[in-house]
């Protein structure tokens, strides 16, 4: 074993405790030529996650770094990634995992590091990914397969993807380039929807179309689920923030990507336009062709939202129930 390791998986957690063993065993399970390091970063959870942190840290003090946090930080600041755990890592390449997803292929990261290394000017390696329920059980395999063969990433597909073209657990990328992202990467707190925009970007993305990762989908406590439950104010903020980070990619490129950025910035105009239920102005061009796409249940609720909203909290009260 080297003693700089060529990747680092940061694994932050946050209350993930009936997942987080199984996150870091599929770490553990990896069968690769390339050494690897894991910096494991526990934000005070309550909820028994530290104590399975500990756990597995003192099982693999050779393998495992535990940051361990008293204080909550991302109350503080939501750029765990960006301002935590990135500036940390000393590897040539830094790969990603949350505390509720897992890897589900062995050879994940020896593939992987295989074709980075082979190629030096990709700065973004993915994969397909399952889309499974809190219980493991596969919900769509094809959500997170953007592709069905293995091929280099068309930059306009990711941007207009909007951060959802991949799972932020398929990622590997430099290092180097995750430690000096421009500092319009922190405009929104959505983390991953820089980084894989940098990586396609800088120099270009490889996609395995193989299933190596499974991301767990509505897991209580996730963003994606605080998201939802948030406030209007709240979730309208979020999109604000994508629209200024997009705007601002669109200009560090120099246009050379400003027709897929502007179909990104529109989607997010229409999902801020939905929240405030502006049905005339999402009926109407540029927007209408968005609104059509919507199934039919989902402009249902659309008008439902705007003139019979207290029905609408009486459903999702008892749906929740």
């Amino acid at each position: 074993m080297e003693n700089k390791p060529l990747i680092t998986v940061i694994l932050p957690t946050h209350n993930h405790a009936p997942f987080i063993g199984k996150s870091i065993e599929s770490v553990l399970m990896q069968k690769t030529r390339y050494s690897f390091d894991v910096l494991l970063h526990d934000d005070a959870s309550t909820d028994g996650t530290a104590e399975i942190c500990h756990m597995y840290a003192t099982k693999y003090p050779d393998k495992i770094t535990l940051l361990a946090q008293t204080v909550n930080q991302y109350q503080y600041d939501r750029h765990i990634q960006s301002r935590i755990l990135f500036p940390r890592v000393n590897a040539k390449y830094t790969a990603i995992l949350d505390g509720d997803d897992y890897w589900i292929d062995p050879l994940k990261l020896d593939r992987q590091i295989e074709y980075m290394e082979a190629h030096e000017d990709c700065t973004l390696c993915i994969s397909g990914a399952l889309k499974v329920d809190i219980h493991g059980n596969t919900l769509n395999a094809t959500d997170a397969s953007p592709y069905p063969i293995d091929c280099v990433v068309n930059p306009d597909d990711l941007i207009t993807a909007g951060g959802e073209f991949c799972a932020s657990s398929t990622i590997v990328a430099p290092t180097k380039m995750l430690q000096n992202m421009p500092d319009f990467c922190l405009l929104t707190e959505v983390e991953d929807l820089p980084v894989q925009l940098l990586g396609a970007l800088c120099g270009y993305a490889w996609y395995f179309a193989a299933h190596m990762t499974a991301y767990r989908f509505a897991v209580p406590g996730s963003w994606s689920t605080r998201q939802y439950g948030a406030d209007t104010d709240t979730r309208l903020k979020t999109h604000e923030s994508i629209r200024a980070q997009l705007t601002a990619f669109d200009t560090y490129t120099q246009g050379k990507h400003h027709e897929a950025f502007q179909i990104a910035i529109r989607y997010q105009e229409y999902l801020e336009l939905c929240l405030k239920r502006e049905l005339c102005a999402i009926k109407k061009p540029p927007y209408r062709s968005l609104y059509k796409r919507q199934s039919w249940k989902r402009r249902l609720r659309l008008h439902l939202e705007k003139y019979c909203p207290h029905l609408v909290k009486r459903y999702i009260s008892w749906k929740s129930r």
